[in-house]
């Protein structure tokens, strides 16, 4: 079994991303495909910038997401994962910025 380094911020992203792919894939409703399509488009032109932006501003973006997501798809089981990666974010940005030293 892979370790998952939940304290590593980049990965966790890509692993949301990973998520998101795989319900597209099992996604048999043409409207639940195109809402996750474009919510991978999102995703990964965050991920294309990941490094460069802090962690706050990281998860500010991933809440413009959030927010903006069609009310019919607001109960998808991604928006509740998108909700908890950014909330896992945030708490590791914000003890990065408390002490860089730590995981």
């Amino acid at each position: 079994m892979a370790y998952i380094n939940w304290s590593d911020a980049e990965d966790m992203f890509g692993l949301l991303i990973d998520y998101v792919h795989d319900a597209r894939s099992d996604a048999g409703d043409a409207r639940r495909r195109g809402f996750l399509s474009g919510l991978i488009r999102d995703l990964e032109a965050l991920q294309e910038r990941f490094d460069e932006r802090p962690g706050a501003e990281t998860v500010a973006r991933l809440r413009d997401i959030e927010s903006s997501i069609d009310e019919e798809f607001r109960e998808d089981p991604v928006v509740e994962h998108l909700e908890a990666c950014a909330n896992e974010l945030e708490r590791v940005s914000a003890r990065a910025n408390r002490d860089p030293e730590l995981p």
